[in-house]
């Protein structure tokens, strides 16, 4: 008798989902409570509006990345939309060490989930583990694939909880075995991921979109700092009817780190992987070794 294996070959470029569903802790304003504990009312007004900011803290091998600078980006976001609060970062630096003790974490995101105040009650700020994704080796070595979708953040210099577009995004791009989306604007410029940043080289110059039409992310600034002893970086709109004319393409995220893009849509933009982006990327992994603390 024969039995035969059917093996999917795309399951080798799907990420995988370090989870944290055993994770029994959460907190909430500095309080260590039980994630069943934390609870939000339906009538509160201002989770019910979006009036809310959230940003990651990458955790790898119980070590975090940068997470004073990733808390500042939290609280810049809630300034940008009016969220007042009496937060400091080494407190909630604290926090975070805490969450990642309790609960035992190797690998993980924590959420920081801001929601403003309402009259009379003070803001609340949820911290909270969730899955890190870990891609597959073959997409930094060969690229992966993107789609395009019309669509612009509201407030894209801020990281709020207005996330619907991106979610019908991400959904789409997911159906079509892409990794993400590339929001393209009314102008037909492409702006940025879902939950990334987009990059192009022509020649010896990094492009990227201008800093005020993106969220200006963590591991995009670090890819711009890095990047500037090695290469001409400028920042200016990337016209999708003229995606082709580019010699590299990149994506970079929380879990992405840099990434390679090889499809856009139906279009094969990069048959390999160029010198400048394996450069960067040697660059990105050699700085982001040195950035996990304790």
């Amino acid at each position: 008798m024969l039995f035969y294996i059917v093996f999917d070959i795309n399951i080798l470029n799907r990420p995988i989902l370090q989870d944290c569903m055993d994770a029994k802790f959460v907190i909430r304003n500095g309080e260590l409570i039980k994630k069943e504990d934390a609870n939000i009312s339906v009538y509160n007004k201002a989770l019910f509006f979006d009036f809310s900011v959230y940003s990651n803290v990458k955790v790898v091998q119980g070590k975090m990345f940068c997470p004073d600078s990733v808390i500042q980006n939290l609280f810049d976001s809630a300034k940008t939309i009016g969220i007042q609060h009496n937060f400091k970062q080494n407190e909630v630096w604290e926090w975070i060490r805490k969450l990642v003790k309790e609960n035992n974490l190797k690998d993980a995101l924590i959420r920081m989930l801001l929601i403003g105040q309402e009259k009379n009650t003070e803001p609340l700020l949820f911290l909270f583990p969730v899955g890190l994704t870990f891609h597959p080796e073959k997409l930094y070595n060969q690229g992966a694939k993107l789609i395009t979708f019309e669509g612009e953040r509201f407030m894209p210099n801020s990281k709020t909880k207005n996330l619907l577009m991106s979610y019908m995004a991400y959904t789409e791009a997911a159906k079509n075995g892409a990794i993400d989306a590339l929001l393209v604007d009314r102008d037909g410029n492409i702006q940025e991921g879902t939950r990334s940043s987009f990059f192009v080289i022509k020649g010896n110059t990094l492009i990227a979109p201008p800093k005020q039409k993106v969220l200006q992310g963590m591991t995009r600034k670090t890819i711009l700092d890095i990047a500037k002893d090695v290469i001409e970086i400028k920042e200016e709109d990337i016209p999708l009817a003229k995606i082709k004319e580019y010699d590299e393409y990149l994506l970079s995220g929380t879990s992405l780190k840099l990434m390679p893009i090889r499809q856009i849509n139906e279009d094969i933009v990069m048959e390999n992987v160029g010198p400048k982006i394996k450069e960067l990327q040697k660059l990105f992994k050699e700085y982001s070794e040195s950035k996990f603390v304790d």
